[in-house]
């Protein structure tokens, strides 16, 4: 069992001595990062994902107890090893009760490290099977609870009947009032055809550590989880941070065919199915896309920010079609692409379905890259209403009507059109790889989404993580200087970003296989 470590802290030569003593190539374990405090380190941990996070506690900007709170509650499984002095015996003590597990005092041996290593392989392997024997007896979830979630979930209701169900759930001690809504579709199995007991298991550890803040219960496909958030910025990164932990758990469970799909967010409880519905879309479209298989978490806004495409079908997507069409061109581009779509070799009703979601999403995107509220300007309950009421011929009509309401709101609004959001991060990263400070937030930023989102969609657009990218492009410029330049390896890795010369050093290597001078020799 390989187990991932990443360590955290700011005295250089403690780093340094960790990674150039600690056989990692002759052990079951691999430094996957470090850093030189838990500000910087937090949004690369949940981008490695490690099993193990070796930190130091006195640290600036955010120490190690700061930072084994935030690995606490959005990490869960990582194994947690704190460094301390003497003097810092107390902190270490206070780690522990956060739920470290071990402590070690500086100076730290190569035989200290790897005894408590070994002991967390140990205890990570019987973890497993203790929890597999758990998953087998029970599934963890109160009956009644499940059945009024699902009631929740799956059944329109109006602001009477939420209500009640409401004052029913809350008499059950189940909470469910909060000022923004989010459900998560989540899909997975098991190759051996078990049911979806065990996942649905891990899955509730992981919903009963958010403190009453996600709520879960089965489906015929795998499960739902109802989020709930202060706000709607905090909802996103809420639901990114629990989908990238549910997907990881599942997989680490061999689950198979992970999928976890994020629903747009309401502000009402009587909505909360429309967000269900939302999610669901967002599943029958991915799995209509011969590629959807790549993704493992997809969310609504993926599907407005980047427009969907259904390669096998070699259709243009509608967004690409509409968005700077006239509007006397309108009618004629609708009806080829409706054609093209229903006479498409897809299962009965996923075209229909298609049609339906991506009209919505994109004249959803255009309302609102024109800097209007799509639930005020496109009336989309109506649209949905509509849609439930109408027979199968009369849908081209409604989703014209919708798209008309869009581009018309467009054209009064005059809006600028952007660009893709991963694309403005990989144009911001690779204007801006060299700064020694760059942060996962930064990118996020550029593209404008939280730092969670950021991470998830980044990572399945690219096909690496942000710290891959990023090490990616620093090394590539590297490798052009060693070959153009007589800098000294030193120099050049401070100009690519890397402060520390051994850490630049070691990255290099285990990206190449060879050292600096060995590749400037070979080049």
């Amino acid at each position: 069992m390989l187990l991932k470590v990443f360590l955290v802290d700011d005295e250089i030569a403690t780093r340094e001595g960790i990674r150039s003593s600690f056989p990692w190539d002759e052990e079951n374990f691999t430094l996957v990062g470090e850093a030189p405090d838990g500000e910087i380190a937090l949004p690369m941990i949940a981008d490695e994902k490690p099993d193990v996070v070796v930190t130091d506690i006195r640290m600036p900007f955010m120490d190690g107890l700061a930072l084994s709170r935030a690995i606490r509650r959005s990490m869960p499984w990582i194994h947690i090893v704190i460094l301390s002095g003497y003097s810092d015996f107390g902190y270490a003590k206070q780690a522990i009760s956060l739920g470290v597990e071990e402590y070690l005092l500086k100076p730290v041996t190569v035989d200290e490290l790897r005894e408590v290593l070994e002991r967390i392989r140990k205890k990570s392997m019987e973890e497993r099977q203790r929890k597999a024997a758990e998953q087998l007896m029970s599934s963890g979830i109160s009956f009644v609870q499940e059945k009024l979630l699902s009631s929740l979930l799956m059944t329109p209701m109006d602001s009477r009947e939420a209500a009640q169900m409401r004052a029913q759930m809350e008499n059950l001690g189940i909470h469910v009032t909060a000022p923004v809504y989010n459900v998560l579709d989540i899909r997975f199995n098991y190759g051996d055809g078990e049911d979806s007991t065990r996942g649905i298991h891990l899955l509730q550890t992981l919903a009963e550590q958010s403190g009453g803040d996600i709520l879960l219960t089965g489906s015929p496909h795998g499960a739902l989880a109802l989020v709930m958030d202060k706000g709607r910025e905090e909802m996103e990164e809420h639901c990114y941070t629990f989908a990238s932990s549910a997907a990881y758990s599942l997989e680490q469970g061999d689950a198979r065919d992970v999928l976890v799909c994020i629903g747009e967010p309401c502000f009402r409880m009587e909505d909360i199915y429309d967000s269900m519905r939302s999610a669901r879309h967002v599943r029958h479209i991915v799995d209509a896309e011969k590629e959807g298989g790549r993704r493992k978490i997809v969310g609504v806004q993926e599907m407005e920010d980047t427009p969907l495409t259904m390669q096998h079908l070699e259709i243009q997507p509608l967004y690409e079609q509409l968005q700077y069409i006239r509007p006397e061109d309108f009618p004629e581009v609708l009806s080829s692409y409706i054609k093209s779509l229903l006479q498409a070799d897809l299962h009965t009703g996923v075209s229909e379905d298609y049609l339906r979601m991506e009209a919505a999403l994109t004249a959803t995107r255009i309302v609102r890259e024109a800097g209007g509220d799509p639930a005020k300007v496109l009336d989309l309950q109506d649209y949905e209403a509509a849609m439930q009421a109408e027979t199968t011929a009369a849908v081209p009509e409604e989703v014209e009507r919708l798209l008309r309401k869009a581009l018309a709101f467009r054209d009064r609004e005059n809006p600028l059109h952007g660009n893709r959001a991963v694309m403005n991060a990989r144009r911001y990263m690779a204007k801006n790889f060299t700064d020694p400070n760059l942060m996962l937030q930064d990118a996020a930023k550029a593209a404008g989404m939280s730092a969670s989102r950021f991470s998830t969609v980044f990572a399945q657009e690219t096909g690496m993580t942000f710290t891959e990218y990023l090490t990616g492009l620093r090394i590539a410029k590297a490798k052009e200087l060693l070959r153009a330049t007589t800098l000294r390896s030193s120099e050049i890795g401070t100009a690519v970003g890397y402060s520390d010369r051994h850490y630049f050093s070691y990255l290099f290597k285990k990206n190449t296989g060879m050292t600096p001078s060995e590749f400037r020799e070979t080049s």
